[in-house]
């Protein structure tokens, strides 16, 4: 089922009494990253993909986007569909609005998967996210003309240039408020998967296991031969949903 609520586009499917799962996608992409995992996980969840402000068909309702305005998004689609709290799979951006929550709204998430994603952001792996918000980065990935379509609803065919460089000033270490503390972290008392590849430029393995030391309640599923981009929407979609409901269903014991 797809809806609109309050300028947030969302896709709801599963089980309606089962636990409420949020699914939130990277930047630059729309509810539709989550599909190849929606097979596996309907089965089990209330699943919610929803577009983040300035992405997909989610109006955004500043002149820039920022961490907490999708923060705040979600957080009304919440109260608007009455759930008080949620499992939470966030990746890339969307790990980066569930930090956010996680460190301001804690009682919102039973459990998160920070999917593709750092702690904070530097110089060094915001040099990646700036070349991301090329379109030339896209345009030799053959990923133009998707994102075009994914991104009409914000005006036109040429909206997708914007949204990729709405989310490079988002991260923009400078100010951004993705920028965390290990101090923070040590905070996050609620389970954590934290899932990334091997060589992300993104997501330096040293910050990665750094994050792992110092959230209390953490796991770490490192994926080989993975960058960036992961294959979790191609031949790794089955193994990352069956992984990511295997650790929203184990005991916290």
């Amino acid at each position: 089922m797809l809806n609109l609520s309050s300028h947030v586009f969302y896709q709801e499917t599963g089980l309606s009494s089962a636990p409420a799962l949020i699914l939130l996608h990277s930047g630059g992409m729309n509810h539709s990253e989550w599909q190849p995992q929606l097979p596996l996980l309907e089965k089990f969840y209330r699943v919610i993909c929803l577009d983040l402000p300035g992405h997909g068909s989610s109006i955004m309702q500043g002149s820039h986007l920022s961490i907490s305005e999708c923060g705040s998004a979600i957080l009304t689609l919440m109260a608007q569909l009455e759930i008080k709290q949620a499992l939470f799979c966030g990746s890339s951006l969307g790990g980066a609005c569930v930090l956010w929550l996680a460190r301001f709204h804690p009682e919102k998430i039973a459990k998160m998967v920070l999917y593709r994603v750092n702690y904070k952001k530097n110089s060094g792996t915001f040099a990646q996210t700036r070349l991301m918000a090329d379109p030339k980065y896209w345009e030799e990935f053959g990923l133009a003309k998707h994102l075009a379509k994914l991104h009409e609803p914000q005006g036109d065919l040429e909206s997708w240039k914007i949204v990729i460089q709405r989310v490079s000033e988002a991260l923009d270490p400078i100010s951004s408020e993705h920028n965390h503390t290990l101090a923070d972290l040590k905070n996050m008392q609620m389970p954590c998967l934290i899932a990334c590849g091997d060589r992300d430029p993104l997501v330096p393995l040293a910050d990665v296991f750094d994050m792992h030391q110092v959230l209390p309640n953490s796991d770490l599923w490192i994926m080989p031969h993975a960058s960036h981009v992961t294959a979790t929407n191609t031949w790794r979609a089955l193994s990352f949903a069956n992984e990511i409901h295997r650790f929203f269903g184990k005991s916290n014991l």
